[in-house]
């Protein structure tokens, strides 16, 4: 991003205004957490277009930080070299339960100023220039359920309390701080309410263009961690943290506009057909993207509102692809991805879809009347991440859309993840084994 002197002039005004000492610099890693440096507001008004470095290791290591990439872009065995993180000062805003810290998010550069390719954040603006370059852009809405835990770790309620407002209301405290903190914060939200699980909650974030709502989803969601914390509890996305109750969803509502402001799905019916088709072919291929930990595929149930078949129906919640609404609210949402998806993968990978449909002008899916899950001319959904990993990794859909460094560095991780699973004694196993073997 290119900065004016007007843009400097702005942004230092801001932090003179808001009497801002410190400045967090963040970016999402490949895992979706926000990382960064934080700045004295100071030594960034000095340093304002340079830019500050970290290692590239983010990009690559698991969600736990381990740093395992044998890649060229981040390896040990090529340095394990520097990035740099560049303010995108458009998103600069002052963290309003802790006046006098801004945070602003970062896109990344190598040293020679070259934008990195394989970063969250710009392998969703790849996906959306080249949906531009067709003469569309992409607006979205993130729904995303959480769980909220006492200091053991427990359920702050218990029992299905969806929708309650009961339970909200009894739980108004911290229910009411994430939502004016996240207003506070300028990242809009349509609603918060409660959910299927016991002590599980759905926030959803307000219908933006996409690159928008996928910072907001990103900076939002490390928020309700943050805040939760300040209040002794937790927030967790992890996507089934226990096997008895509601697995964590992450839908995406979507739809296309031309360049004159008009929904694209409700004014010409090939547009959306040929969409919703493209999400069709990419949903399996793009799992390990939406669904990307060997915990997201338990959520995956019969039965359970989280979709086991690939198909599209009209308001019908057991596919893995809902068409609603009409008019201007026409939009497609795609219901496979885990809570503990990557905002910026999630975002992309539906749209990359969607874009392979149009692009390749497929023909209209037939839309599934009735319970879905039960539908045996449908395909299923990879029900594990070692089933999602081998068409990810065959995935010529992947490479053309994302770019086959990423593929590769992405390929590395989910292939990391199922190793450590696999090699990994469970509770389960002693309880079951210790003492009848």
């Amino acid at each position: 991003m290119s900065y004016t002197i007007q843009d400097l002039e702005k942004v230092k005004a801001y932090i003179k205004e808001h009497l801002i000492d410190s400045v967090e610099i963040g970016f999402a890693d490949i895992n979706g957490s926000i990382i960064g440096k934080r700045l004295p507001a100071r030594f960034l008004l000095e340093h304002m277009t340079s830019g500050t470095g970290v290692c590239r290791a983010p990009l690559t290591w698991d969600i736990q930080s381990e740093y395992f990439s044998t890649s060229k872009f981040a390896g040990f065995e090529y340095g394990a070299s520097d990035m740099i993180l560049k303010p995108d000062y458009s998103t600069l805003r002052e963290i309003p339960w802790r006046k006098g810290t801004a945070f602003v998010l970062a896109d990344l550069d190598i040293d020679t100023g070259e934008r990195i390719q394989v970063a969250p954040r710009q392998i969703l603006k790849n996906v959306l220039a080249r949906l531009e370059n067709i003469g569309y852009t992409a607006k979205v809405g993130s729904e995303i359920e959480f769980y909220l835990l006492d200091e053991n770790k427990r359920s702050i309620f218990g029992g299905k309390q969806a929708y309650s407002i009961g339970k909200a209301s009894q739980f108004s405290d911290i229910i009411d701080q994430l939502q004016r903190n996240l207003e506070a914060f300028n990242i809009p939200v349509e609603a918060i309410h409660t959910e299927y699980g016991p002590g599980q909650i759905e926030v959803i974030f307000e219908y933006s263009d996409a690159l928008t709502n996928a910072d907001n989803t990103i900076i939002g969601r490390n928020a309700i961690k943050e805040i939760a914390r300040k209040n002794g509890l937790y927030a967790t996305f992890m996507a089934k943290p226990w096997d008895t109750e509601s697995g964590s969803g992450y839908h995406l509502h979507q739809s296309l506009w031309t360049k004159e402001g008009r929904n694209a799905f409700a004014e010409d019916k090939n547009v959306l057909e040929q969409y919703a088709a493209g999400l069709l072919s990419g949903t399996s291929e793009f799992m390990a993207l939406v669904s990307p930990t060997v915990n997201s595929y338990k959520r995956l149930t019969d039965m359970s509102f989280a979709p086991t078949k690939v198909g599209i129906g009209y308001d019908n919640r057991t596919v893995s692809t809902r068409l609603v609404g009409h008019g201007n609210s026409t939009r497609i949402e795609q219901r496979t991805g885990a809570a503990d998806a990557n905002a910026y993968f999630l975002i992309a990978a539906s749209i990359a879809s969607g874009l392979y449909g149009l692009e390749h002008k497929l023909p209209a899916s037939r839309l599934i009347e009735g319970n879905g899950y039960f539908n045996d001319e449908l395909p299923n959904i990879p029900r594990t991440l070692k089933d999602a990993a081998v068409l990810f990794d065959k995935s010529e859909k992947a490479i053309e859309y994302f770019g086959k460094d990423f593929v590769e560095i992405f390929s590395e991780l989910i292939h990391f993840d199922i190793s450590v699973h696999d090699t990994t004694v469970s509770d389960w196993e002693r309880d079951r084994y210790l003492e009848n073997s």
